[in-house]
């Protein structure tokens, strides 16, 4: 029976070692658990996050009905989960990709470094990768002062030029985005600013590629497959 999360720490067990658990973890422990905007369930096998209309599922869907018809009476607008799960809940797949994943050593850089989020937005916004800048800038901010999310940017010649992003998990992290102005790309800036925010991380850290995006640069970073996550449409 899919219920309302209690508790951070029953959260965690289903979403330890997932990237999917990453997404939902970083938010749990950045808005924690009562927030009308960002909510969270659990049942025997799965862990679910709602925020901002975008519901993410970390685990196995075991009763698709009961699964299909909450979706449908919290008011999801569209899902991120594996394929399997899409398919046991009849969804309708939009985009979908292959899971890489990297095992890191121990972190070279500790504690906050400020990232200005206009210009790590105006990257993003200049690769077509985020939408309006308010709900963008209040939900980064938000994980990044509750040390759930990390930012890293390249300055050449002082103009932002690339940026990365990752949110953290218990016991792994998920970068979410690593983007390069497109007058600035093939010159080394996505290696660079990938490598930086590496520093800040440890353990496994997990990517979600898009499609036929970017596969020869992350293997070469030593990122390997390691699944499949979709985005799909109730």
């Amino acid at each position: 029976m899919i219920r309302l999360a209690e508790d951070l720490a029953a959260l965690s067990h289903l979403c330890a070692d997932s990237p999917f658990g990453c997404q939902i973890l970083s938010a749990a422990n950045a808005y924690g658990l009562h927030r009308p905007f960002a909510q969270f369930w659990t049942d025997e096998t799965a862990a679910y996050s709602k925020l901002d209309g975008v519901m993410r599922i970390c685990g196995t869907i075991t009763d698709s009905e009961e699964a299909a018809a909450f979706l449908r009476a919290v008011g999801a607008e569209s899902v991120v989960c594996t394929p399997e799960n899409a398919a046991a809940l009849g969804l309708t797949i939009l985009a979908q990709g292959v899971v890489l994943v990297k095992d890191l050593p121990p972190a070279t850089e500790a504690g906050h470094t400020e990232v200005p989020l206009r210009q790590v937005y105006d990257v993003l916004k200049s690769c077509d990768m985020v939408g309006d800048f308010e709900p963008f800038y209040l939900d980064l901010s938000h994980r990044v002062r509750h040390g759930t999310a990390a930012c890293r940017c390249e300055h050449p010649q002082g103009q932002a030029a690339a940026v990365s992003i990752a949110v953290y998990g218990e016991a792994c992290s998920l970068i979410t985005a690593v983007a390069v102005r497109p007058e600035f790309q093939r010159q080394g800036l996505g290696t660079k600013v990938l490598r930086a925010l590496e520093n800040r991380l440890s353990g496994r850290v997990y990517l979600l590629r898009a499609e036929d995006k970017n596969e020869r640069f992350y293997a070469s970073m030593g990122y390997k497959p390691c699944g499949a996550w979709c985005a799909a449409r109730i």
